[in-house]
């Protein structure tokens, strides 16, 4: 550990504080383990968790964003929402992780933890508009980002806007009322979807429906704000399409997503020739890949992309949700064989025979232990 509380691979951390933030959501408060200091963060950006889950043979990696731009920064807070099976499939599994926070973690619980990371941030004292947009707790990163411009007094203006099911499930609400009163610059507009018999409408929030870009055309002078996004895979492709089609320049736009991540713009179809042409290997290139795990052996060619796509296009589940190599949700051991990174933007993994599937392709057969 560094001087100014920064630290490499897991460091434990104890919950010094767990309280709800609404029905579905609660807040853990972490304090380092040995009394030392912590590494300042961005808003914007998560931890990464290794955790001990009852009845799984193996860690579950999992991230969550730092839902709080801490002014003290003597303690990280994380805010996390009980993800349950969806209604329209009762049979699916719940939120590993999600559930083992809301169950088994409590005040004096240990848990080991990675440094803040992410690109997904934002600068409290820069110039030029902001509009922060999101979904569900896709809030979580946008309230930290809130806060943090908030706490530079800047006179940039920014817009809060959010979208959630009812009051039930709303995080933040009476804060972010607070703040946004208290800064001329900074408005804030509140979509209920399915407004609870208990919720307000002026108080608690503001519309009632679902976030849109006619409703951001309604809200925004123009065009030219950076704008911000979190959310669902929905709610993020119809965000990121429909400003795009307002004529938002696609620079200005910034995301990260909650749940499972995928390309919001279409893409030209792969070829075999322009896949091995965009990794430098010959077009017959092929490799073969064992999940030992799973009990899968498949064949690696240029077009199957990571070693993560082969996963998935031959029936191996895998968790994982950044896609870009910076998350580690996806963090594998190779147990035979050699891997390499489709880009340099890859947080490597602390352990050699370790690999991140989702930006990784086999340089020779291998095995994986997935």
């Amino acid at each position: 550990m560094t001087q100014d509380g920064a630290w490499e691979g897991y460091r434990a951390f104890v919950v010094d504080r767990k309280e709800p933030e609404s029905d579905t959501v609660t807040s853990f408060y972490l304090v380092p383990q040995d009394g030392g200091a912590i590494a300042p963060h961005h808003a914007g950006q998560y931890l990464g968790f290794s955790l001990q889950v009852p009845g799984r043979m193996t860690p579950v990696i999992r991230t969550y964003t730092i839902s709080e731009a801490a002014a003290d920064q003597d303690h990280y807070r994380l805010s996390i929402r009980r993800e349950l099976a969806p209604p329209d499939a009762p049979d699916a599994l719940p939120g590993v992780s999600s559930n083992f926070f809301h169950d088994h973690v409590e005040v004096g619980t240990e848990l080991q933890v990675r440094a803040p990371a992410g690109d997904f941030v934002v600068r409290p004292e820069g110039k030029g508009s902001v509009v922060l947009l999101s979904g569900g707790i896709g809030c979580t990163p946008m309230f930290s980002m809130l806060q943090a411009i908030a706490a530079a007094d800047t006179t940039r203006d920014v817009w809060y806007v959010h979208g959630v099911r009812s009051g039930a499930e709303h995080a933040f609400g009476p804060e972010i009322r607070v703040i946004a009163a208290a800064h001329d610059n900074i408005r804030a507009h509140v979509c209920y979807s399915q407004p609870g018999a208990g919720d307000v409408a002026g108080t608690d929030y503001d519309t009632e429906g679902h976030v849109t870009s006619d409703l951001l055309k309604e809200l925004l002078p123009d065009t030219r704000p950076m704008f911000y996004l979190c959310g669902s895979t929905p709610f993020m492709k119809s965000m990121y399409n429909g400003l795009i089609e307002w004529g938002v320049d696609e620079l200005q736009i910034f995301y990260e997503f909650f749940g499972t991540a995928c390309e919001l713009k279409e893409k030209p179809p792969v070829t075999a020739e322009s896949a091995a042409a965009d990794m430098g290997l010959a077009a017959d290139t092929s490799f073969q890949v064992e999940f030992r795990q799973s009990g899968v052996s498949a064949t690696w060619t240029p077009a199957s992309g990571t070693i993560l796509d082969l996963a998935e296009a031959n029936g191996v589940d895998q968790d994982f949700i950044c896609r870009a190599g910076m998350c580690h949700t996806c963090l594998s051991t190779v147990l035979e064989g050699e891997t390499a990174y489709l880009h340099d933007d890859v947080v490597p993994p602390p352990g050699d025979d370790e690999v991140l599937i989702c930006s990784a392709r086999p340089k020779t057969d291998v095995v994986i232990d997935v």
